[in-house]
């Protein structure tokens, strides 16, 4: 089996390391696309034997599976001079705010083309990938995709209308996390901490916290509240959260404004 990939940036590289690390393909069963050679040597040098051209159509042609691993402001021009070579092929694309219908236009009328939102933390194999398929798509190939995304984490198969929801939650997530992180070492700064020590205790601090809850059979809120004590230091903390709903709010804009600009995306704004 060979699997291709139009486009070689961190995602691919992702997906690709996950696909080797998992045993799905060897190194030697992935291609990518580059518009120049010097912009896959990330990609070959991760993964050694695999093949790297700047011809979209060759890698359409070679591949059972495609990978469309470019930004959604590239498919206009990229994407329809592939129609011809993506006759009876199977398409997967990694593009936030593309629809089914839009990417189906462009190509084959006989193309199999399945949406995905993956999210970066799959380069360390822990991400977290969604996945939706158009009409003609087969069991058979939605069973390709489900190992193909899993092997760098989970993946979940969902229905398209919830996609721009999902690109907003797992998709630009771990960046709202990553700000957290940063406001936690930012604010034990503030309070006289050594800048190395506030940092190593907030990764560990929301690494554990991460996993205990996913380990854990209780709701988030209640294993906050076992860290509350009466009167305690971690109640007069999650006040300032709690306060007028702050933190809630806060994450209902964030996200708001994430699924806003994919909805934007589908439109071509």
């Amino acid at each position: 089996m060979i699997i291709g990939f139009i486009g070689a940036g961190k995602m691919a590289r992702a997906i690709g390391k996950g696909l080797v690390d998992g045993g799905v393909v060897p190194a030697t069963g992935l291609i990518c696309s580059e518009p120049d050679t010097k912009s896959a040597s990330p990609f070959l040098d991760l993964l050694p034997g695999a093949q790297a051209t700047t011809d979209n159509t060759e890698v359409v042609r070679k591949s059972d599976l495609v990978i469309l691993a470019i930004k959604p402001q590239v498919f206009p021009e990229a994407i329809p001079v592939l129609k011809e070579a993506s006759a009876g092929k199977l398409i997967l694309s990694i593009a936030a705010g593309i629809t089914l219908e839009k990417i189906r236009g462009w190509l084959h009328p006989t193309t199999r083309v399945i949406r995905s939102m993956p999210n970066t933390p799959m380069q360390i194999g822990a991400g977290a990938s969604v996945y939706a398929g158009g009409s003609n798509v087969t069991e058979a190939d939605y069973a390709l995709v489900h190992r193909v995304l899993s092997s760098a984490g989970k993946a979940w198969r969902v229905e398209e209308n919830q996609i721009d929801a999902i690109t907003a939650l797992s998709g630009s997530g771990p960046a709202y996390v990553f700000h957290f992180i940063d406001a936690l070492i930012q604010g034990a700064i503030a309070l006289g901490l050594p800048v190395n020590l506030s940092r190593e205790l907030a990764l560990q601090t929301v690494l554990g916290s991460a996993q205990l809850a996913s380990e854990s059979e209780l709701a988030p809120l209640d294993l906050a509240a076992q860290v509350k004590s009466p009167r305690g230091t971690t109640l007069a903390g999650c006040a300032v959260l709690e306060e007028n709903d702050a933190l809630n709010n806060l994450m209902a804009r964030c996200l708001s404004a994430a699924k806003n600009r994919a909805e934007e995306l589908a439109r071509g704004a």
